[in-house]
């Protein structure tokens, strides 16, 4: 694999090519714009024209809010979009997702030059025995909103680039619990159906200034099982850091920003499963965030991102089968009923001295539009307090079951989305359950992501009871318990609860909530 050094040289000659009359649309534009869905949709179909080897084959994920099409793409020999036959397989499956914010276009343009190489045969050794899939464009609508003026401190591209959320408004990286948005639910269809072993997701940093070409994360959720985070952790994103470090001269570390008084720490963002990163770990898959520096360069911050999606892939090879039995045996293991607890009042970690790499930059002003911020290329080595992980302040085991009193469609579908095991009693059932008695509903004053966000407060009580025929019935033995337990507990700190699905039942019986822990059952 070429090295960074090299990689940029070419960058400077016109792009990194190995089929030489073949570039992307970034590339033939010499940096100057971003990819649209149509050049997008013009260039896999020059791939696919050229593809002798069976290594490509361009398919749709699902459409967008305004009806485009949400490109998936099969990469590697023996490349398949048959869900089916791909889980037949042996092998790791790995996922990689480009471009949920539309204005941070590395994932995307780092994808379509992987897939050039890969259609040239430049990673058959690396990709032999794994199946590997992109969505190159996941918010394609958000794409094609290309103005100068968004990101405007961002060091290119000149012509712009696309807008942060959906054409609804919505960030489609707060939407993993409500999942209202369709591009949402086309990728949750795909977690479904394509069950990947790892996923990474591909965003540039968004304002933190530090010394680092590209920061990463996994899962920060606390309700992640802990030997998949210490995977993800020491063997992963640990081994990746130092190959591209000692191999290839790019500098990453742990995602962060740094605080504006002293003494100086260095905290990462946030443990709810809204980001698909957190949710991901709930699944009981590896989950990798990928953040480029927003002040690099334009082009080399494509290349650090297609670097450190292919160190990724590298690290996950050579423990593949390691991964694939840690997952394996989380999903017996939740399927056997094996119980663990919900964390609550979750807070960042207490400080750890560490030390992290600091740059600075030069401003630019762009006439009308602001400021544009460029990289030094410094990396100036400094003490910091780090605040990497987040852990719970209590924990509430989970129950036999939960159980939706009276259920709507709208509980079935959204169960469903997640892929959530569930049934609907056809009888009564003898059980001993809890009810969570509500003492303060409190609701955010401000609208977020077009909801006024609630919070419950209030203590469990019950004993023994009879759920009537109709009852929707949520098992805690199966693979998604975790998922279930943030969606359905009315303690969960990000829940169905919180985005109000459950806001008009609440206003008909606003001192009980209509999810009871089931704690045993007569069946």
């Amino acid at each position: 694999m070429p090295s960074i050094l090299f990689c940029l040289t070419c960058l400077s000659l016109g792009g990194f090519i190995s089929m030489q009359d073949l570039p992307t649309p970034a590339e033939a534009s010499e940096w100057k714009r971003t990819t649209t869905l149509a050049q997008a949709q013009e260039f896999l179909g020059a791939l696919e024209a050229r593809d002798a080897g069976a290594r490509l084959q361009v398919g749709v994920a699902g459409t967008s809010g305004e009806n485009r099409p949400i490109l998936l793409v099969a990469a590697g020999k023996g490349a398949t979009l048959d869900a089916a036959q791909a889980r037949s397989r042996e092998g790791l499956r790995i996922l990689v997702v480009g471009n949920i914010h539309a204005g941070e276009v590395e994932g995307k343009e780092s994808l379509l030059i992987l897939l050039r190489e890969i259609v040239g045969g430049d990673h058959d050794e690396l990709l032999d025995g794994l199946q590997f899939w992109c969505l190159p464009i996941y918010n394609v609508d958000g794409n094609e909103a290309i103005k100068r003026s968004n990101r405007v401190s961002q060091n290119g591209p000149e012509e712009g680039v696309g807008q942060r959320p959906n054409a609804a408004g919505l960030d489609l990286n707060r939407d993993f619990v409500k999942a209202e948005a369709s591009e949402t639910r086309a990728l949750l269809k795909l977690f479904n159906e394509y069950d990947p072993h790892l996923v990474l997701d591909l965003h540039t940093t968004n304002g933190s200034y530090h010394g680092y070409h590209l920061t990463y994360a996994t899962s920060l959720s606390p309700n992640t099982d802990p030997r998949l985070d210490r995977f993800a952790r020491n063997l992963i994103l640990e081994e990746t850091r130092q190959d591209l470090q000692e191999n290839h001269g790019v500098f990453t570390f742990d995602y962060g920003n740094l605080s504006q008084r002293t003494p100086l720490t260095w905290s990462t963002y946030d443990h709810r499963p809204r980001f698909g990163t957190n949710m991901l770990g709930l699944r009981n898959r590896l989950s990798v965030l990928s953040e480029a520096y927003s002040y690099l360069e334009y082009p080399k911050r494509v290349e650090v991102t297609r670097e450190f999606v292919l160190g990724i892939v590298r690290r996950a090879k050579i423990h593949g089968e390691a991964l694939m039995q840690l997952e394996a045996s989380l999903d017996q293991e939740a399927s056997k009923g094996k119980p663990f607890s919900l964390g609550l009042d979750t807070a960042l970690v207490a400080d750890t001295p560490g030390t992290i790499l600091l740059g600075a930059v030069d401003e630019v002003p762009i006439e009308g539009l602001g400021v544009r911020r460029v990289d030094r290329d410094e990396h100036v080595p400094t003490l910091v307090g780090l605040r990497l992980s987040f852990e719970p302040g209590r924990y509430s085991v989970h129950p036999r079951a939960w159980a939706i009193e009276k259920p709507e469609p709208g509980d079935q579908e959204v169960l469903k989305r997640h892929g959530i095991q569930f049934r609907i009693l056809d009888a009564p059932v003898s059980c001993t359950s809890r009810r969570f008695q509500i003492a303060e509903a409190q609701r955010a004053k401000r609208l977020f992501q077009a909801h006024y966000e609630l919070t419950l407060v209030g203590e469990w009580e019950g004993g023994p009871t009879e759920l009537p025929a109709g009852t929707l019935l949520v098992s805690s033995a199966q693979p998604l318990t975790r998922v279930a337990a943030q969606l359905l507990s009315p303690q969960s700190e990000d829940s169905l609860w919180t985005w109000g699905h459950f806001d008009w039942r609440l206003d008909q019986n606003g001192s009980q909530a209509c999810v009871l822990r089931v704690e045993t059952l007569v069946d």
